[in-house]
This record gives C-alpha cells, sequence and structure tokens, in this order.
C-alpha cells in the first residue's frame, strides 16, 4: 500500500502537460504514491454543468493531497453557450473550479513555478512582457 494518496487533477490544456511532467519527475525520485484521477475543468462544465463534480470533492477528501494542473475559465455568457444542449435553459451557472475548493477546503495558497531568468529582467512569466 503506498504511503500517499494523491487526488490527480490535470483540468485542461496545459495542465494535462504539465501533470505528465510532474508524473515523471515523481516516479523517478520513486514516490511512494498512489495517484487517484479526478475530473476539474472545462470539459466536465459542458457535459456535465459542474467544472468540479461531485465525485472529485468526495475523492478530495479521501485523498493525501492533491495536484492539479490547470484550468480553463470563460464569462458565463460564454460558459453557457458551450453547454450541451440538454444542459441548456436549465438555469446552470459556470463557477471557478478553483474558487470551489478554496472556499470548501479553506485554502489560503495558490502555488505557481517561477522563472527566475524572468523575474531577473521584470518580465512576467505569462506573457514574458516587462511588468
Amino acid at each position: 500500500m503506498a504511503k500517499y494518496r494523491i487526488a490527480w487533477m490535470p483540468g485542461d490544456g496545459v495542465g494535462n502537460d504539465v501533470m505528465e511532467a510532474a508524473r515523471i519527475v515523481l516516479d523517478r525520485v520513486k514516490f511512494d504514491a498512489e495517484y487517484v484521477p479526478c475530473d476539474i475543468g472545462w470539459k466536465f462544465w459542458c457535459t456535465e454543468g459542474n467544472a468540479l463534480p461531485d465525485r472529485t470533492v468526495k475523492a478530495l477528501k479521501d485523498t493525501t493531497c492533491a495536484l492539479f494542473g490547470a484550468i480553463t475559465s470563460k464569462p458565463q455568457d460564454k460558459a453557457k453557450e458551450e453547454l450541451s444542449p440538454e444542459l441548456k435553459g436549465r438555469g446552470l451557472s459556470y463557477f471557478s473550479p478553483i474558487v470551489g475548493l478554496r472556499q470548501m477546503f479553506n485554502l489560503h495558497t495558490n502555488m505557481r513555478h517561477t522563472d527566475r531568468e524572468s523575474q531577473r529582467r521584470g518580465c512576467s512569466h505569462r506573457s514574458g512582457r516587462v511588468s
């Protein structure tokens, strides 16, 4: 039995790439963990009307910690346009899964990677522009 149970939440887009890279590192250092796949993100909003499904919240309560990649968020009008036809007109409202997780689990920190070279030059790691 693994020492840790980690909720594995790639999310959308680049989140899948980030999590794939994280897994390579964790496996290389022989991190003793069981990775529990969890659903989160835009795909689940579009197909289920909930970007943070209840099954994911339940899994998070049953794991040691969670690793989260990235998600897509869009304004309400765009979000409603992208719902599956059978979900449209049901009064569903998109909410950010990140905000939901912070509120449910009383979280205060969202750790992001840093790029020392960009910091030295005064650039944003997201845009490459000088801040």
